[in-house]
C-alpha cells in the first residue's frame, strides 16, 4: 500500500485499533472539535511543534488546537494514512487536511481555503502518551536552532513565543473555546 505526499509516494500499513484511536481522536482538534478524549492522549509534558510554533506543556498544546476556531470556519480531514516507516515509539502518517479561513469580510462567512499536507509524527512515552507531536507542512522538517545557526535560533524563539502569546489569549480548556 502506498500514498502520496507532496514530496513523493510513501509506503503505508494498516494501524493498529489503539492507534486508529489515537489519530481519530487528535484529528478532532484538526477538524475544530477539541475534546477531552484527545488532550488524553497527550504527556503533560508533552511539545507541539509545527511550522508557525513550539508549544510546550498539556495547556499550550491545548490553546494552540482550541484557538483553531478562531481562525477557521472549517477544517476537514481529506484523508490521512499511516506511514510504514517511523522512529522507534513513533506513529507516523501522511495527512491532508482542507482548511477554511473565516472571512475578514462583515457579513461573510467564509474566506480563503487550503488543502495541507503534512507529516505527523507522535513520539510515545514508556507510558504509551504522546510526548512530542511533529507536524511538519509538506513534509518538510521543522526547523529548529540546532539546524540553522543564530537564524535558527531566532526563528525556533519566535515559535515558541507565538505559543505563549496563543495560549495567554485562548483557554486551555475545550468547553470554553
Amino acid at each position: 500500500m502506498t500514498t502520496e505526499s507532496s514530496v513523493g509516494t510513501h509506503t503505508t500499513r494498516n494501524p493498529t485499533e489503539k492507534e486508529r484511536q489515537i489519530i481519530e481522536d487528535v484529528l478532532k482538534l484538526y477538524q475544530l472539535h477539541p475534546t477531552e478524549d484527545a488532550y488524553r492522549h497527550y504527556a503533560p509534558n508533552a511539545e507541539f511543534h509545527d511550522s508557525v510554533s513550539i508549544a510546550s506543556g498539556l495547556d499550550s498544546i491545548r490553546s494552540q488546537f482550541n484557538g483553531l476556531p478562531k481562525l477557521f470556519a472549517e477544517s476537514v480531514t481529506k484523508k490521512w494514512d499511516v506511514l510504514a516507516e517511523a522512529p522507534p515509539n513513533a506513529l507516523a502518517f501522511n495527512l491532508d487536511q482542507h482548511y477554511v479561513f473565516k472571512s475578514p469580510i462583515p457579513f461573510k462567512s467564509k474566506g480563503a481555503e487550503q488543502t495541507m499536507n503534512s507529516k505527523v509524527t507522535f513520539h510515545f512515552n514508556d507510558q504509551g502518551l504522546i510526548l512530542k507531536h511533529d507536524e511538519e507542512w509538506d513534509h518538510q522538517t521543522n526547523k529548529t536552532a540546532g539546524d540553522s545557526g543564530f537564524i535558527g535560533k531566532m526563528m525556533e524563539n519566535r515559535k515558541k513565543l507565538d505559543a505563549k502569546v496563543v495560549e495567554k489569549m485562548v483557554p486551555s480548556d475545550p468547553s470554553k473555546v
